[in-house]
């Protein structure tokens, strides 16, 4: 019996690694495509761990050797939502941009899939940044993050550890994960669910290569990570019927957040920052960026209108860009008595 016990084991877990490898290669690379306003999209793949993650590089046609801004997207945001229209926007003004799927999202490898790990999406960062820093169509030595929510604090934590990015840009960021925004916790049957569905997804992982997945946004009296009416609508509409992105999250990611706070995290950070917060943020609340205002230097503060996910949608997105793309040409411009 016991020996029975130990093949069932042994052979689910062989199963379940057979079925991670063939879960772990990105997507195959599209051909490079040209967009309005002389831009040149490429998209690319670097290393990231055992796979490798997809990027988009965004390059103005009539700047040699521009500056280039790395990208990255909050919780389980993908590189083809919301995101497209900041990167044509900075690469219309001369700077180049690339955005990336993190590991075991959209295009990139990883497995399992839908899992968000904070700190190895912070790896996937500092592999960004690298690639992006030696890659031929760029100044790699004029290079800028910008991240919007979650990846707004990994924007912060990832030049505190990189030490020579010259800018940062932070929008709708998550920056002290120990301040609640007022959405952000449904109630206490929402936690409990929550949590043993996480236990459950922990617990079924050694026999199953498959996570139990979750919604990451729910409209009111549904179950997810996120659940709010406004939330699930603004999110949802982002999504183009060509997305790779799902509205789905492994249950297990809510245990992978243990002592994340860019607060604390990006303290070594040198750099200019600017933040683009609105005060009416039920999500990322704006106390925690004027906090981060006040204890770091050269932080500037840029607010905008609407909540959360507004941002992403006109006129919020033209405000935040300009913002953006004015900070970041100040910072990576070069400099006539340089």
């Amino acid at each position: 019996m016991i020996r029975r016990l130990a093949l069932v084991w042994a052979l689910s877990l062989a199963i379940a690694s057979c079925g991670e490898r063939l879960q772990n290669a990105a997507l195959p690379a599209e051909a490079p495509r040209e967009l309005d306003g002389g831009i040149v999209r490429y998209d690319l793949r670097f290393p990231c761990g055992a796979t490798e993650c997809a990027g988009w590089l965004y390059v103005p046609n009539d700047v040699e050797s521009p500056p280039v801004v790395v990208m990255g997207h909050g919780f389980a945001g993908t590189r083809d939502v919301g995101l497209p229209f900041f990167a044509e926007f900075f690469s219309r003004a001369g700077v180049a941009a690339f955005v990336f799927d993190y590991r075991n999202f959209g295009s990139s490898g990883g497995a399992p899939r839908q899992l968000v790990d904070p700190w190895q999406q912070l790896d996937d960062w500092a592999a960004a940044i690298a690639f992006v820093r030696s890659h031929y169509k760029v100044d790699g030595s004029r290079i800028a993050l910008w991240g919007s929510s979650l990846g707004g604090g990994h924007a912060l934590i990832a030049a505190a550890r990189d030490g020579d990015v010259q800018a940062v840009v932070a929008q709708v960021p998550l920056i002290d994960s120990e301040v609640e925004g007022e959405a952000t916790f449904p109630g206490i049957l929402w936690l409990m669910r929550l949590r043993l569905t996480a236990w459950g997804d922990i617990a079924c992982s050694a026999f199953s290569a498959d996570p139990w997945l979750i919604p990451g946004i729910a409209p009111n009296g549904g179950f997810g990570m996120i659940v709010d009416d406004a939330a699930f609508e603004r999110a949802t509409g982002l999504v183009r019927s060509s997305s790779h992105y799902r509205n789905e999250v492994a249950a297990r990611s809510v245990f992978t957040f243990e002592d994340y706070n860019p607060l604390r995290q990006a303290a070594a950070l040198t750099a200019p920052v600017l933040l683009i917060a609105s005060k009416a943020d039920r999500f990322a609340p704006y106390a925690a960026v004027e906090a981060y205002a006040k204890a770091y230097p050269d932080v500037t503060v840029s607010t905008i209108e609407g909540d959360h996910f507004d941002v992403y949608t006109r006129p919020v997105a033209r405000h935040a860009a300009e913002e953006a793309l004015s900070f970041l040409k100040s910072h990576l411009e070069p400099r006539l008595d340089e």
